[in-house]
């Protein structure tokens, strides 16, 4: 067997060994959790780091700036073993924080982070889309054109009870579109990265004419006055090692 077959057998075969292990060697999870811990195995990871975001000192949100939409949402620094993260308190409040960063998404399109919510918004009293556009936890991308006004931003969510994938316009404009990437509770920290330049195109329909202008964090229980609780932390902005675009 000449060297170039060797080199795709083991290209194929290799993620085959990892998808295996992942969904056998597990016995602490159940199978739904292993299929998706698998599949995470799988996503190329971020080789080059453009931009790398934790938050390990008190004042790591001093770079950060606050827009208030509805009352103020309490975003704080929180230590665990030492390691620090975002800790988010919605009571009946919408307000996000924001990091002001400028970068090309087709060169850079990876972007990663890890999340928890501890507590969902109530949503079963409300009556229209405004109120139930209330989310534990949200992370924005936000491209920003010529003028102000012509913003765009790709939006994930996790959301109690909306299945895993959806697509949908943001309430107050289609020039948000919000993607639900995680549904229902867990205990524990939850991993992504996402490939925004291919959200993008997914979303809008075409590839970003605009640079990155900045991301943002939330978490938000105004439409239900009810609370809403979660936590971030690892934020890295890059390419893979073979990122071809």
């Amino acid at each position: 067997m000449n060297r170039q077959k060797w080199i795709r057998l083991l290209l194929i075969g290799i993620p085959a060994l990892v998808l295996g292990f992942q969904l056998f060697w597990e016995p602490s999870l159940e199978q739904p959790q292993k299929i998706q811990v698998a599949l995470k195995a799988l996503v190329p990871p971020i080789g080059i780091i453009f931009h790398y975001i934790d938050f390990n000192q008190k004042n790591s949100l001093s770079k950060w700036e606050e827009k208030v939409f509805q009352g103020k949402v309490a975003y704080w620094i929180e230590f665990e073993n030492s390691s620090g993260f975002v800790h988010a308190l919605s009571k009946g409040a919408a307000s996000a924080i924001f990091y002001k960063i400028k970068y090309n998404v087709s060169e850079y399109p990876y972007i990663s982070w890890k999340w928890r919510v501890k507590k969902f918004p109530n949503k079963q009293n409300a009556v229209d889309a405004k109120q139930r556009d209330n989310f534990a936890a949200r992370f924005y991308v936000v491209f920003l054109g010529k003028f102000f006004t012509s913003f765009r931003c790709v939006e994930y969510v996790w959301d109690e009870t909306l299945a895993k994938g959806t697509k949908m316009d943001s309430p107050y404009t289609s020039q948000i579109k919000q993607i639900v990437i995680q549904t229902g509770p867990t205990d524990h920290w939850v991993p992504e990265t996402r490939n925004v330049f291919e959200d993008y195109k997914q979303v809008f329909g075409e590839k970003p004419s605009r640079k990155v202008a900045a991301i943002a964090l939330m978490t938000n229980s105004e439409g239900s006055g009810a609370e809403a609780e979660a936590f971030f932390d690892d934020i890295r902005i890059g390419k893979s090692n073979k990122e071809r675009l």
